[in-house]
This record gives structure tokens, C-alpha cells and sequence, in this order.
């Protein structure tokens, strides 16, 4: 019985059409949308395209050896077979001989009767071993058929095996010149970046070298701030101070007033003394004006 013959020529189409469909769609994505970091995805996919390839090819060759040692089995069984029937044979043909060679002594000595009634079952028995030797005669051209069949198809095997080897080398080597091409790709594609990325360090360091002019610009003027705040506290201290005083002093001057009217005598008697301590005390008065004036012109300047 014959084995249905299995060639991988439907898998591997199928395999290269799927390796260029992925190629397709790698080019165009890495067309419309550009790796940022130059991460090589074509190496990643031809790599592991080639891995499948090869396992594809290794298991195909383990199959196809396990399934040789099959035949080369058989084709020993059936050697085996055909020298048995050929001894067989042999056996047979001896002893066909033999009992010929007794029937026809018997045949010398017997009278006619019973030369006529052995000769018919001599050819009774001679009849059996020749249609058994027909039927081993066919049994073996059948073998020997099945034997050329068999080496045809291995045959057939071996050269469908040399054409994968050489599909395999060729898609190999199709795949070292495009990972060359994609290195070459990526180191251009690597120099645009860093010179983009030397631009942009330019450019950052020209924006920190203008962030640190104005930290330097806000840290004096947060420092001219302070002092000012410090001054204007100073003066705001000072002019309460002065403030209180007047006030003090405008109390005094009530008291002043009110002892005038209730001691006019004593006022009359103590002119002398009375105009020396009201001058004493306008002129107090006066000099703590004249320092708070500034003072409070200098607020409302700030």
C-alpha cells in the first residue's frame, strides 16, 4: 500500500508570504510613523523569520529521515520475503525432481495402468507447484515494483530536500544583505537624532543660562526688597514714637493751659518764670515736628 507523498512547497509559500506581508507593513508603518529611540524592529522580524525557517527546515528534515528509516525497513522486510519464496522456490523445484525422478522409476517397473493412472497424478501434483510458482513469480515482480516505486519517491524526496536547502540559502542570504541595508538605514537615521539632540542641548542650555540671569536679577531684587521693607519698618517705628511724644506733649500743654486760667495771679507774679517754661516747651514741641516732618514725607515718597 502506498503512502500519500507530503511536500512542504504549500507551507512554504506560505511562509514567504507571510515574511513579505510583514515586510510590507514594516516599511510602511516605519514611513508613517518614525522610530523615535531607532529601535531596529526589521532586524527583530527578519530574525525571527529565519529562526522559523530554520525550524521549519529541521523539522522537516527529522520527519523526512524518520520516515526514510520507515521505508528502508520495509525495503529490508521485503528483501527478506523475496529470499525466503525464492529458498522456497528452490525446495520445491528439488522436490519436484525428486518425485520425478522416483515417478519415473516406478513408472519403469508398474504396468501401464498404473503408469497412466501415476503420470495423471504426477500431473495433479506437478500442476500445484507449477501455479504456485506462477503466483510466487507474480509476488515477486510485485515486490520489485514496489521496491522502484519506493526509490523513486526517495529519489524525489532527496531532490525536493536539495530545493528547500537552496530556498533556505538563498532566503539566508536575502536576509543578511537587508539586515545590512537596515544597519546602514538605522546609522544614518542615528546621526539625524543626535544631531537634533545637540541642537536642542544648544538651545536648553542657552534657555538655563537666561533662567540663571533672572534667578540672579529676582535674588537682587527680592534683597532691595527686604532692605526697603526693613526701611520702611524703621520709619514706621520712628514716626510712632514721635507720635506718642506729640501727644504727650499736647496733654502737658492742656494741663498747662487750664493751670493759666484758674492762677491768673500767680501767672501776673510769675511772668518772668511762666514765659521761659512756655518757651521751653513750644520749642520741645517744635523740634519734635521738625523730626517727624521728614519722616512722613519720606513715607509718602516710598
Amino acid at each position: 500500500m502506498e503512502e500519500p507523498q507530503a511536500t512542504p512547497q504549500p507551507y512554504f509559500r506560505l511562509v514567504l508570504e507571510v515574511q513579505h506581508r510583514m515586510v510590507v507593513a514594516l516599511h510602511q508603518s516605519t514611513g508613517a510613523d518614525s522610530n523615535s529611540y531607532g529601535f531596529p524592529w526589521e532586524w527583530v522580524i527578519w530574525a525571527a523569520t529565519g529562526f522559523f525557517a530554520v525550524l521549519f527546515f529541521f523539522l522537516w528534515r527529522g520527519f523526512r529521515s524518520v520516515r526514510s528509516w520507515l521505508y528502508v525497513e520495509r525495503e529490508k522486510k521485503l528483501a527478506e520475503m523475496l529470499s525466503r519464496l525464492i529458498e522456497e522456490k528452490r525446495q520445491l523445484l528439488e522436490k519436484l525432481k525428486y518425485e520425478g525422478q522416483e515417478v519415473e522409476s516406478s513408472l519403469n517397473d508398474a504396468s501401464f495402468e498404473k503408469e497412466a493412472t501415476e503420470e495423471q497424478s504426477l500431473e495433479a501434483t506437478c500442476e500445484k507447484p507449477n501455479r504456485f510458482n506462477v503466483e510466487l513469480d507474480e509476488e515477486i515482480l510485485r515486490l520489485v515494483k514496489e521496491l522502484k516505486e519506493e526509490k523513486s519517491k526517495q529519489s524525489e524526496q532527496n531532490e525536493l530536500m536539495a530545493d528547500i536547502s537552496k530556498r533556505i540559502q538563498s532566503l539566508e542570504d536575502e536576509t543578511k544583505s537587508l539586515k545590512s541595508q537596515v544597519a546602514l538605514n538605522e546609522n544614518s537615521q542615528l546621526q539625524e537624532s543626535q544631531k537634533q539632540l545637540l541642537q536642542e542641548a544648544e538651545v536648553w542650555k542657552e534657555q538655563v543660562s537666561e533662567l540663571n540671569k533672572q534667578k540672579i536679577t529676582l535674588e537682587d531684587s527680592k534683597v532691595h526688597a527686604e532692605q526697603v521693607l526693613n526701611d520702611k519698618d524703621n520709619h514706621i517705628r520712628t514716626l510712632t514714637e514721635c507720635l506718642l511724644k506729640m501727644k504727650d506733649w499736647a496733654a502737658i500743654l492742656g494741663e498747662d493751659r487750664k493751670d493759666g486760667e484758674n492762677l491768673e495771679l500767680e501767672m501776673n507774679s510769675e511772668s518772668e518764670n511762666g514765659g521761659r517754661n512756655g518757651t521751653k516747651s513750644l520749642s520741645s514741641h517744635f523740634l519734635i515736628s521738625c523730626q517727624c516732618l521728614p519722616l512722613a514725607d519720606q513715607m509718602r515718597s516710598n
